[in-house]
């Protein structure tokens, strides 16, 4: 049975690969932040800070393949940081992408991934990472293409609050054909 189930897997990706003339493989790297509020922040008092403040960094990097128009997947690995729980984290995750919307300059798209997240302390343990989001891609005659995101992440990490740290960020990057 696995047998049969990888040669139907080998002969529908080669035969879906070889009448496609946009396939091709990508590199793909984004900046995001999450923000919060100032929990030091005081009304009508100067020196506190600004009322909305950044509250992690989210570095992410992958290689990918651009299956046709719609479908793309890639395999990403990034480091966070959350200011407030000084938790340093390296998800390692697989991500797939549809283009719910193509045009000649732009994709509008839903990405989803999933992987594991190894911390760089003792403080908590190692957990799963899920991720969920929104996204443009402004697709250029170049190889360059520039990349707006809006994404839901939620890391599962033993004893911490509740057993997650969720968070919402918003970021850019890019997408090197």
């Amino acid at each position: 049975m696995k047998k049969l189930l990888l040669i139907s897997l080998i002969t529908l990706t080669t035969s879906s690969f070889s009448q496609n003339d946009k396939a091709h493989p990508f590199f793909t790297g984004s900046l995001s932040t999450t923000f919060g509020i100032n929990q030091q922040y005081k009304i009508n008092e100067e020196g506190n800070g600004p009322f909305i403040v950044p509250k992690s960094i989210l570095l992410r990097t992958g290689f990918g393949y651009q299956f046709n128009k719609r479908w793309a997947s890639s395999i990403n690995v990034g480091y966070d940081h959350h200011f407030s729980y000084a938790i340093n984290s390296i998800p390692a995750f697989a991500s797939l992408r549809y283009n719910f919307i193509r045009n000649s300059s732009d994709a509008y798209f839903i990405e989803t991934s999933y992987g594991q997240m190894f911390r760089l302390s003792k403080k908590f343990s190692n957990g799963n990472y899920y991720k969920v989001g929104l996204g443009m891609l402004s697709i250029s005659n170049n190889r360059w293409n520039g990349l707006l995101r809006l994404d839901f992440h939620r890391k599962k990490i033993a004893g911490f609050k509740n057993g997650n740290l969720d968070s919402v960020s918003i970021g850019f990057g890019f997408s090197f054909n």
